[in-house]
């Protein structure tokens, strides 16, 4: 499955984002701030994070499902 940019990644920003980004710096300081102080912990099994902030459409649920299905046929117990 090949994927494409969609054409107005191209296009010069309108009104509209121009009048939007500020909130969108301040959201990616608050969230990087909220990344860079989250609690880390110790856990006893591995950890695979899927996806990011992304919310919708990217793919996550389908590439989730097939690292499950390829770790119970590795005899693992993923869940």
């Amino acid at each position: 499955m090949a994927s494409e940019a969609p054409p107005f990644w191209w296009e010069e920003p309108d009104w509209r984002a121009l009048a939007l980004a500020p909130l969108s710096a301040i959201y990616a300081l608050a969230a990087g701030r909220r990344m860079r102080s989250a609690a880390r912990e110790k856990m006893e099994a591995p950890v695979l994070c899927v996806g990011n902030f992304t919310v919708g459409g990217t793919g996550k649920t389908p590439v989730a499902i097939a690292l499950a299905r390829q770790a119970r046929r590795m005899q693992l117990n993923p869940g």
